[in-house]
């Protein structure tokens, strides 16, 4: 099936075999995928506050937001 990392993920190939399976393996499959998922948020959020600059303009943010500093989109679009 799969051989290395050269190979390229067919997502017709996927759900083609995932609909052969039987219901306890879509299951497992589908208990599996949540787990990836959750599991590349955990990393990206990791990842993210690692980026110190990044986690400082955020903490701005959010104290900015809280002190009232901020305008509303409206306002915003106008120049972008």
């Amino acid at each position: 099936m799969l051989q290395g990392k050269a190979t390229t993920v067919s997502n017709t190939r996927i759900f083609e075999d995932f609909e052969s399976l039987s219901a306890r393996r879509k299951r497992e499959a589908a208990e599996f995928i949540a787990y990836l998922k959750v599991k590349e948020e955990l990393e990206a959020t990791k990842e993210t506050i690692s980026d110190k600059g990044f986690l400082k303009s955020i903490i701005k943010g959010d104290e900015d937001f809280k002190a009232g500093r901020i305008k509303k989109w409206s306002e915003v679009k106008e120049d972008v």
